[in-house]
């Protein structure tokens, strides 16, 4: 079985996908190399620490190196927006990796909220106004995304 990515229909030069968490566990590393064989370069992690821990997914970042995916990790807890100032320089390495043509998946528990929020920074960082990344997104997702309004304010 193979994670279910949304990718995201857009005009750059890589590709943006979100999802929901991988399996955990016995399946976390053949989650990681299913992503790497559908040409994920950069897999993003918005769970925190205490998140992954709990869902089986502490050796996450082991398995996605082993697979060889640039593992990246923006904690942000549930339904809420990360610090602005703390992940810009983050936001602008996975900017500089979508415009180089890299896949860039982004996760967190359900895909729907903090995958979706930091998938569309990529997108404002690359040009495109929020509203349009969260229709983009939205689109791709087949549910109206972010979770909150809080989410959606922080993007603009």
């Amino acid at each position: 079985m193979r994670p279910v990515i949304y990718t995201v229909q857009q005009t750059g030069a890589g590709t943006i996908s979100t999802m929901g968490k991988p399996r955990s566990n016995q399946w976390l590393d053949g989650d990681m190399v299913a992503l790497r064989e559908l040409g994920v370069d950069v897999l993003v992690s918005a769970m925190t620490p205490d998140e992954r821990a709990k869902w089986g997914l502490a050796l996450e970042e082991k398995a996605a190196l082993a697979a060889g995916l640039e593992f990246v990790e923006i904690p942000i807890p549930d339904r809420h927006v990360p610090d602005r100032e703390a992940i810009a320089d983050t936001i602008a390495h996975l900017t500089e990796q979508y415009r180089a043509g890299k896949h860039l998946v982004f996760h967190c528990w359900a895909g729907i909220g903090r995958s979706s929020l930091l998938a569309a920074s990529v997108l404002v960082s690359d040009g495109l106004a929020p509203d349009e990344a969260w229709d983009l997104i939205s689109a791709a997702r087949g549910y109206p995304v972010p979770d909150t309004e809080e989410q959606r304010a922080w993007l603009r």
